[in-house]
């Protein structure tokens, strides 16, 4: 059992507001991370296969995609054989060192022409700052639903933005077909 984050460890940003919007997907959608609120099987449901390393956030998603327990860094899908994938608020959990691999295997699996629809929120540095986590509550729109949440990490090592995210991508050979930022949630569209 975990002991409990004191609100004395947290730096907690404003409020962050996100509305999903549906978007054109063919085939399943692989939703990287799609545990806890499961808020990509939410908005497509049968059509989504959520992964997520913690079987217990898996059991937290809501019911309606196909939940498995898999490592992004090591996906368990054949070459080009998905359309679209997916991660919301994913990468500020995979540590910086693995997101590289995260990005390729998403490029390996990708048929050819397919997108990736990215969420997340700018970390920046931690610096000297004396808080330990790094807490972004959220509040998500998704079919005229609304779903309160917060997410945080440990904050030492995990600074990120969308140039870093875009870098890692075009690194890997993505091609930018649109971003956008809102406070400071970001949300890219890559194509393989």
């Amino acid at each position: 059992m975990h002991e409990p984050i004191s609100n004395e460890q947290m730096f907690i940003i404003d409020q962050q507001k996100v509305v999903l919007q549906d978007f054109d997907a063919p085939g399943y959608i692989l939703d990287i991370g799609g545990g806890g609120e499961g808020t990509v099987g939410v908005l497509k449901g049968e059509r989504v296969i959520a992964i997520d390393t913690r079987k217990e956030e898996l059991e937290e998603a809501p019911e309606g995609p196909l939940k498995i327990v898999m490592d992004a860094t090591n996906l368990q899908f054949l070459d080009n054989t998905l359309d679209t994938v997916t991660a919301f608020f994913t990468l500020m959990y995979i540590k910086r060192s693995d997101h590289k691999s995260v990005f390729e295997e998403i490029y390996r699996v990708l048929k050819p022409g397919g997108y990736v629809l990215i969420w997340d929120v700018q970390i920046p540095p931690k610096g000297d700052n004396v808080k330990e986590w790094f807490v972004v509550p959220v509040v998500i729109t998704v079919h005229d639903k609304e779903i309160e949440t917060g997410y945080g990490v440990k904050w030492e090592g995990r600074e990120q933005d969308m140039s870093y995210c875009i870098e890692l991508a075009e690194e890997v050979g993505f091609e930018v077909v649109a971003k956008e930022e809102h406070g400071q949630v970001f949300h890219v569209c890559l194509r393989k």
